[in-house]
């Protein structure tokens, strides 16, 4: 393919970070590596200072009147015109917006494709389920997304959910499912003396380490982890100082996680650690047995995939984004209640064995099925259909166009 030149657009772009964020800043590199040209398109982030945007593409950050602090959303007349201006020098191949739920990169797609006829790509990271505000939300979700050219889900339960939102809007559009990519080199198993090392530093012997990172949200049902860990202690017969839990995160949760430490008698036999960066979460993996998925309505799961490739088999949730992820009973297990990823937690409990082999499996699995270099092959071919398919057929915008075509 020959080298594009591609915007990538969305609200949410680092200094914050997240798993959209993480995912544009590789997907941006891995784009630069194989010879094309990314540029990053986002807002200003004014409440946190100045950005030092040492990145090896082009982030482009445009300043806006509106500006809600406390969803990082940024969209204005004056910040539009200055995108489009931006646009008209750049000469884009493609756009590649992130999110449809944020303002930005829908109106960012509806210049790009209304405006300056750029055909647009558009990835749904997360689910739309059943919020109270449908009856508004829904037709303006449904209305502002028409100029969307192709979607991109990041994993099945996120395809289904995307078709029922747009429903008979979709028009025929395509929705790829393509997960998000993991760099294999960086996440990688440790070797022996790295997996010593960091167990010596987090205080660990021979104990079977369980691991959570993430927010401590509802949905992520962190704060119920002490009742699921007992229940695979107490079916196991495996006493609890076999055994110690890690977990890395904060939230909304975190007191009554807390407390259920204590109803639980597992606050002895666990360490709790507030966010840190994503790179030092590789000596905690490395340090691991098991990673522990109990959320509900996962998307797609980052730390999943971090688990796959550095080697960890995962004990989670099913009937989300982490089943797209895990091979139940090959990389992990996955149960359809609490009560289930108990009992099979309690069943890797008493078979080191088991946690071995399915630690291979996975690391198997992601080279195979999410390794950068296969994710990327799947988004240029994403792009490649949609400029084929795109006829410029959107008329909205003709006489600006015949006004654009004539000042040349």
């Amino acid at each position: 393919m020959e080298s594009l030149k591609i915007a990538i657009a969305s609200d949410w772009f680092f200094p914050k970070i997240g798993g959209i964020e993480t995912h544009m800043d590789e997907l941006a590199r891995n784009l630069l590596k194989a010879g094309h040209e990314p540029y990053v398109i986002t807002h200003d982030y004014r409440y946190l200072g100045p950005m030092d945007d040492e990145f090896p593409y082009p982030v482009v950050r445009f300043r806006s009147s509106i500006y809600l602090k406390k969803h990082h959303i940024s969209l204005g007349p004056s910040q539009l015109w200055k995108i489009n201006q931006f646009y008209k020098e750049v000469h884009f191949d493609i756009t590649h917006v992130h999110s449809i739920y944020s303002p930005f990169s829908i109106a960012v797609a509806n210049l790009s494709r209304g405006i300056r006829d750029v055909p647009v790509v558009a990835t749904n990271h997360s689910f739309y389920g059943n919020p109270k505000a449908d009856p508004i939300i829904g037709p303006l979700l449904r209305h502002y997304l028409r100029r969307v050219d192709s979607f991109i889900a990041v994993s099945k339960p996120v395809a289904r959910d995307t078709k029922r939102l747009l429903g008979k809007g979709l028009n025929g559009r395509p929705v790829f499912v393509v997960p998000n990519g993991i760099d294999v080199e960086k996440w990688r198993p440790p070797e022996p003396e790295e997996r010593e090392k960091a167990r010596r530093k987090l205080g660990l012997s021979d104990e079977i380490v369980l691991f959570y990172t993430g927010r401590m949200t509802k949905r992520k049902q962190a704060h119920r982890l002490p009742f699921i860990i007992s229940r695979a202690l107490k079916s196991s017969g495996i006493s609890k100082d076999r055994i110690k839990l890690i977990a890395v995160g904060n939230g909304e949760m975190r007191a009554e996680f807390e407390e259920n430490l204590r109803k639980t008698a597992l606050g002895s036999r666990t360490k709790v650690f507030d966010f840190l960066p994503r790179e030092k979460l590789l000596e905690f993996y490395w340090a691991a047995d098991v990673v522990l998925m109990p959320g509900i309505l996962e998307a797609f799961s980052i730390v999943g995939l971090e688990a796959l490739a550095t080697g960890r088999m995962v004990v989670g949730r099913n009937g989300s984004g982490l089943s797209d992820l895990i091979l139940d009973g090959t990389t992990g297990f996955l149960g359809d209640s609490e009560e289930e990823v108990a009992q099979k937690l309690g069943k890797v409990l008493t078979n080191p064995e088991l946690i071995e082999k399915m630690g291979r499996e996975a690391r198997k699995r992601v080279i195979k099925e999410f390794s950068w270099e296969v994710v990327l092959k799947k988004i240029l071919d994403v792009y490649r259909m949609t400029i084929d398919l795109a006829d410029g057929s959107d008329k909205r915008y003709l006489l600006y166009k015949l006004w654009r075509r004539v000042k040349g």
